[in-house]
């Protein structure tokens, strides 16, 4: 799924890259499998940005540097680079660039961290690239096949939800006083910008269909939601228009990836769905469907934490 990287701006030295290797191929190579399939957590939140941008500038190879400084900017243009909030630290060196990465690791699990070297048995070193086929190790490696427990879920929704700036849920049968869809709510919301322990509020879009009723509890339930965790809930309630598309597809799409359920977004213990991670340029086209003025169903209601709008 998903996957959060750690690097050390180190890892962009020009000694490190061209001098005594030509590593920095496999470093492109990184970049660019993150590109597709995970995301980069700031360390530091900006300063890892400006770090890597004064390493990287010192490369004398003007091609490479081009290439890194341009990546590095594709990468921020689709939100893969995350910063994480500020610490009390202000990092001088690799070891303490390390630390910071340290920590967030111990606090919650990321798929990998990557130095100059390999100075713990958890760190990937750039030598060591050499030896990985780095496309299947860090970029889309397929589907996932797997139960909708609340494990399996933790492990979609954390690298998914946790650094998102947004996310819109999007389930025709979405209905949020059903225990089984309501728990994904609640899973969501908790996951949703807690960026290990560090909390922002932030809005849910659910968008369902006319198919299932509108019920006066979903009020209450988005209540309870902006009191735990703060974060606003707004349920959009499309109906199909004739001879037009039905709505069908499952997703949960945030500011930097979507993702696919084939057998809907809903907690079950006995259920088995694929999820996969959707291609980053189609998840516009999805979300323009979910908006009035571009979409191709009739928006019938509009609820949140006070009223049933009928529209």
């Amino acid at each position: 799924m998903l996957k959060e990287i750690c690097i050390t701006p180190q890892v962009f030295n020009d000694k490190q890259l061209i001098n005594d290797s030509a590593s920095w191929k496999d470093v492109k190579n990184l970049l660019e499998s993150i590109y597709l399939g995970g995301y980069i957590i700031g360390l530091n939140n900006n300063d890892w940005v400006k770090q890597v941008r004064e390493e990287i500038s010192h490369i004398c190879n003007q091609k490479v540097k081009d290439l890194l400084n341009n990546l590095i900017s594709d990468l921020k243009d689709r939100n893969r680079i995350a910063g994480h909030p500020k610490g009390d630290t202000k990092p001088d060196n690799e070891n303490e660039w390390l630390a910071i990465a340290e920590v967030l690791n111990s606090l919650q699990k990321v798929y990998s961290i990557l130095a100059t070297q390999p100075y713990l048995e958890n760190v990937t070193s750039v030598e060591q690239l050499e030896d990985m086929n780095i496309s299947e190790t860090f970029g889309i490696t397929g589907s996932k096949h797997t139960i909708k427990t609340d494990e399996e879920l933790k492990k979609i929704f954390i690298p998914l939800l946790s650094y998102a700036r947004k996310v819109t849920i999007i389930d025709p049968y979405f209905d949020i006083s059903e225990k089984r869809y309501k728990s994904t709510l609640y899973m969501v919301t908790e996951y949703f910008k807690n960026k290990r322990g560090i909390r922002d509020n932030g809005t849910i879009y659910i968008n369902c269909s006319s198919k299932i009723t509108v019920k006066e509890n979903w009020k209450s339930i988005i209540n309870d939601v902006y009191k735990k965790y703060g974060h606003i809930v707004i349920i959009n309630v499309w109906d199909r228009k004739v001879d037009e598309i039905k709505m069908h597809e499952r997703y949960i799409i945030t500011d930097q990836a979507g993702m696919v359920s084939g057998a809907g977004t809903d907690r079950d213990d006995y259920q088995q769905s694929e999820w996969s991670i959707k291609d980053y340029g189609t998840l516009d086209e999805i979300l323009r469907q979910y908006k009035e003025n571009s979409s191709p169903f009739i928006l019938k209601y509009v609820i949140n934490a006070n009223k049933i709008e009928k529209k």
